[in-house]
């Protein structure tokens, strides 16, 4: 940060300026075919997009306060703007819901740890909710909350029930939340007990509003895990390079993707297919030592031993893939479009992502690498940045305009 900002829990912030939404890029092939739109970026998409930058300094910057130790911004899972300026922050650690006035000051905590009425065992996102209210969603508890603008408790949304199809399924996960307030959920079969790498399925599901019924919007393979023997018990984790099912929520649908390639489908919340992105790029091919700089970084935080050196020697022996994923990030905009993060085995400086709008424009922006994206607006983008003591750091940036412009 600048010099000049006080120390502690700090948020300064400057009126954020919009930018007119840049002009759709030549080279790219947008068509509709029975209805479905299809954007066709060849081998680069970064070559057909407009080339965007991030302000050098952020706007805004939430930390934990140098002068009460008690008070620590730690373990945020999700960061959503609430009405009158207020930024709510979902705080794993102590399962609440923090809010933060347009100042910067801690003004409430909402939730808590528990199975009650408002209260959560597992958050795992923030969603606002036309007019004013909050949707928090707990993977634990198999729902969703609803909060009104003060925090209090309105109704739950139970994802659970009625969700599990057959055997050897796990209840249905809320992941996100629609504008209408259809709830986008996720049942996972479980792996079966066997060596090998494997993708057990997941299906994903929209229920409306009501809570009654739930529309299937399909199924896929999951997340990639590889079971293995070790000391007589079968153990399970991702290997290097495991491939991901992604899923994000935006206002009007959800977008999902395989990162085993560079494709992107949107969906509607009945099931329909919608829009399509997609490339041609080539993944980056795994070297040893590519494959060593992905695990460093899944076990930075373990310290040096025989444990550490048996996870990495794990790891070398389940390693079976020639390239990396084709993306390693995607979120849903607040506008209804789609930002895809390029893959990363280790930590960079930065991290080029591609935002594909809801009309179809396409733009590119380098982001610092070590960013966990939030939330992306239309010339925003709000993400966190965690130190070597696990604090959490919560930045909005400005996104200007064309490279060599001054601004929005």
């Amino acid at each position: 940060m600048s010099a000049g900002l006080p120390i502690g829990l700090i948020l300064f912030m400057l009126a954020p300026t919009g930018c007119e939404s840049p002009p759709r890029p030549q080279g790219l092939t947008v068509t509709d075919s029975a209805g479905v739109r299809i954007i066709e970026l060849g081998p680069d998409p970064d070559g057909v997009a407009e080339r965007r930058v991030l302000a050098d300094e952020p706007d805004w910057v939430i930390r934990s306060r140098e002068d009460d130790p008690s008070f620590v911004v730690s373990k945020v899972v999700d960061v959503e703007l609430l009405s009158q300026g207020r930024i709510a922050v979902a705080d794993d650690v102590g399962n609440e819901v923090l809010v933060f006035d347009s100042a910067g000051r801690h003004v409430a905590t909402w939730g808590g740890a528990g199975d009650g009425p408002g209260e959560f065992r597992r958050l795992g996102w923030l969603a606002s909710k036309p007019p004013d209210s909050l949707g928090v969603g707990d993977f634990r508890l198999f729902r969703v909350t609803v909060l009104d603008a003060s925090g209090r408790f309105v109704r739950n949304v139970e994802t659970a029930s009625g969700m599990t199809r057959s055997a050897g399924t796990v209840p249905g996960r809320p992941i996100g939340l629609l504008s209408d307030g259809s709830v986008v959920t996720v049942v996972y079969r479980s792996p079966a007990p066997v060596e090998g790498s494997q993708r057990p399925e997941v299906e994903v599901t929209v229920i409306p509003p009501s809570g009654e019924g739930a529309e299937v919007v399909g199924t896929w393979p999951g997340d990639e895990l590889s079971p293995f023997l070790e000391d007589g018990l079968l153990q399970m984790t991702a290997p290097p390079f495991g491939r991901r099912f992604h899923i994000a929520a935006s206002p009007d649908g959800v977008w999902l993707a395989d990162d085993d390639h560079w494709e992107f489908r949107q969906y509607s919340a009945g099931g329909r297919l919608r829009t399509v992105v997609r490339s041609t790029v080539s993944p980056t091919a795994v070297s040893d030592r590519l494959l060593e700089e992905r695990i460093a970084e899944k076990y930075r935080h373990v310290s040096p031993g025989p444990e550490l050196e048996g996870f990495k020697a794990d790891q070398r022996r389940i390693a079976g893939h020639a390239t990396t994923p084709g993306f390693g990030s995607m979120l849903g905009t607040v506008s209804g479009g789609v930002a895809i993060g390029e893959y990363q085995a280790g930590r960079a400086p930065t991290r080029t992502w591609v935002v594909v709008d809801s009309t179809g424009g396409v733009t590119t922006v380098d982001l610092p690498g070590a960013l966990e994206v939030k939330r992306w607006g239309p010339d925003w983008v709000i993400g966190v940045v965690s130190d070597e003591l696990d604090r959490d750091e919560i930045r909005w940036y400005r996104i200007l305009g064309a490279v060599g412009e001054g601004g929005g």
